[in-house]
Formats: structure tokens, C-alpha cells, sequence
């Protein structure tokens, strides 16, 4: 992955698709997820995600433990995990909404998927998705890496 310039670490925002893939396993591109994963704990990739994250992969979890796929107690473990990675955490602002929501018009995605696009944006990082049609739809907003294709070493 590209640094951006000379001596600065990559910038990405990380969305629940990938984010996802560090908790539930056997998900495609969980190799690639795991490599992004060690290198924003070991602080190499700087890493930033909106508050609607934390939501979306509780909720993964809530599904996979109401499918006995996962163990409420992992669940828990794998949340408290991810808390400790290093991501920031950006506040969406009111003020925000406004190019959210002309962002979701003009790529027919939905608001919380133009609110990755946004932070991605504002944020001069580059979005790193497992979504195929965001990153198809949302090109003409930000750069985005789909995970399969992400390069880092």
C-alpha cells in the first residue's frame, strides 16, 4: 500500500465489511483483513472508522451468536479486541449529514455507506471495503481498495 508521502504511515477507513472479517471466521478475505489488522495494532497503518462501526459489527456478532455460529463470550472477547486495536474513532457531526446525504443521492448507496465515503473524504484516506458495489459506486467520492486487492506488507 502506497504510504502517501515520505515517512507518513497509510491513512485508511476501515468499514464493518472488513472490520467483520477479524471476528467471524472462514469469511473471504479474512487472510487479507487479518495482515490489515497487525499492522493498525502495531501502529503501521493509521486507521479511522465513523461510531456507526461499532454498531455494525455488534450486530454481526449478535447474528452469528443467535445462529450458534459464535459464542456469546467470544462475541464479547472479539468487541473488547477490537476496542483495544487503535482505530479512530471520528463523531459524525450534524454538520456532516448534509455532504452525507448529497453523497448517498448522487451514488444511490445508502447513508451508511456514504457515511464511510464521507469520513474517507474528509480523512485523505483511502476506504478499504470487502463491498464490491460500494467501492464500484463510490469511486467517483474517495479512493477505495476492496480488500482482496489490498497490498500490504
Amino acid at each position: 500500500m502506497d504510504k502517501g508521502g515520505q515517512g507518513e504511515k497509510p491513512k485508511v477507513v476501515i468499514d464493518a465489511s472488513v472490520a467483520v472479517k477479524w471476528v467471524i471466521p472462514g469469511e473471504p478475505w479474512e487472510m487479507q483483513a487479518r495482515i490489515l489488522e497487525v499492522k493498525i495494532a502495531s501502529r503501521e497503518v493509521e486507521a479511522y472508522a465513523p461510531p456507526l462501526l461499532l454498531y455494525e459489527v455488534a450486530s454481526a456478532i449478535l447474528k452469528s451468536v443467535l445462529r450458534g455460529a459464535l459464542k456469546l463470550g467470544d462475541g464479547v472477547e472479539a468487541l473488547t479486541a477490537i476496542g483495544r486495536l487503535g482505530l479512530n474513532i471520528q463523531i459524525t457531526s450534524w454538520n456532516d449529514l448534509a455532504e452525507i446525504l448529497d453523497i448517498a443521492t448522487t451514488t444511490k448507496l445508502t447513508i451508511y455507506d456514504s457515511t464511510y465515503l464521507h469520513l474517507s473524504k474528509k480523512m485523505n484516506a483511502k476506504l478499504v471495503t470487502a463491498d464490491k458495489e460500494l467501492k464500484h459506486r463510490g469511486r467517483s467520492v474517495t479512493e477505495i481498495i476492496l480488500l482482496k486487492d489490498l497490498n500490504i506488507t
